[in-house]
This record gives structure tokens, sequence and C-alpha cells, in this order.
């Protein structure tokens, strides 16, 4: 895309159509050469939650490819192997043991938020510290990843550990939509992105007419009426063909749909 322009916009500006809390929401969107920061400080950290297996998907093309390994390749998991008390769709699809595909644990992982999908493709293909050096290869240096699923379900405070800025998140976007068509898996995620089946509260209801969206979500871990690591990153692709990579952030709110307030701000002409 060339050179980018930086544009920094403080998140405490209240005329906007909502109050918000400095530091307790980031967001990032590119359009065109115009990078566009939307919060207290385009520095400033969040959780990932789930949100961090989009770069692990990008990770895993990258190691399918590199091994010449296919997508329809099956492994076998047992269920006993697995974590039963977690977000997991695919424990009901599991009597004792049973066959899955590179490709399935992928669409389980991005589409579904399974996490056992996504630990297993860890085991597979990479741990959390691989995902991280071959992003920093890539010259994403604010994107971190430190644990599994498994290791942030036993001690919840270990998804401090996995963050990144909206910024990054939005150039890895863009790096996605811009090298997709130079390899298949990556279009196969592209296309599990754009059938994602979470969020739909998120910057999904935000679309302008006749838009699309490729995206994953993330959420963190709730406490009473306060939702935590409300997350939603994606690409936005206009009726014109334009596209605006965009990630949204909010450390804490009691409304999903926060999400889309801020996104529609960002989205506007």
């Amino acid at each position: 895309m060339g050179i980018i322009k930086k544009i920094a916009i403080l998140f405490i500006v209240l005329s906007l159509g909502f109050q918000v809390q400095a530091q307790r929401c980031g967001a990032c969107i590119i359009k065109g050469d115009i990078v566009i920061d939307f919060a207290y400080s385009f520095e400033q950290r969040y959780e990932m939650n789930s949100v961090m297996k989009f770069p692990q998907a990008i990770y895993v093309a990258h190691f399918l490819d590199s091994c010449g390994i296919s997508l329809d390749k099956q492994v076998t998991v047992k269920k006993q192997d697995l974590e039963q008390d977690t977000w997991s769709p695919m424990l009901k699809m599991i009597d004792e043991e049973r066959e899955f595909s590179y490709g399935q644990l992928l669409a389980l992982s991005l589409q579904q938020s399974d996490n056992n999908a996504c630990d297993l493709l860890f085991k597979l293909c990479g741990r959390p510290n691989d995902v991280q050096n071959y992003l920093r290869n890539l010259g994403f240096k604010d994107i971190r990843l430190k644990w599994t699923e498994k290791q942030m379900h036993s001690k919840p405070r270990r998804a401090r550990d996995n963050w990144c800025t909206p910024r990054d998140m939005a150039e890895l976007l863009n790096w996605f939509y811009c090298k997709k068509q130079s390899s298949h898996v990556l279009m196969y995620i592209w296309d599990l992105m754009l059938r994602c089946e979470t969020g739909n509260n998120r910057i999904k209801a935000a679309l302008p007419p006749g838009a699309t969206l490729a995206h994953k979500t993330g959420t963190g871990f709730s406490k009473g009426k306060t939702l935590r690591g409300i997350n939603d990153v994606g690409i936005v692709v206009m009726p014109d063909g334009d596209f605006y990579p965009i990630a949204i952030f909010i450390k804490r709110t009691k409304r999903e749909e926060e999400v889309a307030e801020i996104a529609k701000i960002l989205l506007s002409p």
C-alpha cells in the first residue's frame, strides 16, 4: 500500500455520540493510505482473547504451506485428551475418538471459536512462541502470544499476556488481505472468516448496505454484569471494492453493542 499516513484520534472526545473512559477502548482502521487510531494511545495494549486465533491461523497457513501438508490431512483426536470445561462445540462431535482434518480444525477455531481446536493447532503446528516469532519476522512487533487456551483457562489472569495494539492487528489484517491469493490456505482462512458465526452484534451490526465482513471475535472472562475483553477484528469490503481492515478492543463494558457504535463511526465517510 506504499507509505501509510498516521492519524491519531483521542478517545476522550465525547462529541461522538457516546461516552467512554480513556484507556478503556481502542480501535484502528485503515482506509487506503491512511491509518486512523481511535484510542487514548495507539501504543495501548489490549488482551486479544480469542482474537488470537486469527494470527494463529496466519501462522498455521505458513506451517502447512512450508511443510507441504494438505488441509485435508486427517489427525486422530481422542475426547479424553480434550478440555471438557471450556467452550468447544467439537466435544459434541466426538464419542470416544474421531478424525479431523486440518481444515476442519481451522473452521472450528475461526468460525465457532472452539478452544480445543485452537489448542490442537498449537500442538500440531507450533506453540504460541512459534506464532509470535513468525509474526515478528513479518514485521509485526506489537502482537504477543504467550499462552494457549488451556493455560489461560486454568489461570484467567494470563489472558493479559496475549496482547496486541489495535494498530498492529489492523496492519496484520491488511497484510492478510493483500497476501491471501498467494496461498490456498490463506484463501481458505478468508472464506472461513467471511462465514464467522460469532459477533453478530459487533462490527457486523455496523456494516453499510452491501458491505461484507471477514472477521474474528474475542471475549474475555466476564465478572458480574461487566463484560471484559469484548473484541472484534476484521476486514470490511465495500460494494465498490474498497477494503478497510478494522480492529476494535474494549477492556470492559456492559454493552456488547458498543463495538458496533465504534465501528459505525470509523466506517463513516
